[in-house]
């Protein structure tokens, strides 16, 4: 059964730290998030979103991790766009938003390496 996602695509003010991260510093956000994902090796990640930057395609690889995460959390498409327009137009926010569920996820004692334990969004 899929869940609704507990953190608004626009909510980067929750967490102030993680939206100055992903606006400054994106490609950094994207390689700690992916971490959390699934354990992709976090510099690794930063430089190879940073690299395909100017070509604009460093949205391919966040589009990926962005399905891993609602795969292993049962997490539903963002519904107002899908996860590719949201990838590609919106790569900050929504790695902010990712970001703040991947903290929410460790504060109520989710398991990165197991996955799959969600919780009601507030």
């Amino acid at each position: 059964m899929t869940q609704p996602w507990n953190e608004s695509l626009c909510g980067c003010f929750d967490d102030v730290g993680s939206c100055f991260c992903g606006w400054c510093c994106t490609p950094c956000l994207f390689g700690q998030n992916a971490e959390k994902i699934d354990g992709s090796n976090c510099c690794l990640c930063c430089l190879g979103y940073t690299l395909l930057s100017p070509c604009y395609m460093c949205w391919l690889p966040h589009y990926m991790k962005r399905q891993t995460l609602r795969q292993k959390y049962n997490l539903v498409e963002e519904p107002s766009c899908g996860d590719l327009p949201t990838t590609c137009f919106c790569s900050p926010l929504a790695l902010c938003q990712e970001a703040r569920f991947l903290k929410r996820q460790a504060q109520m004692g989710g398991n990165f390496a197991r996955g799959a334990q969600t919780f009601q969004p507030r």
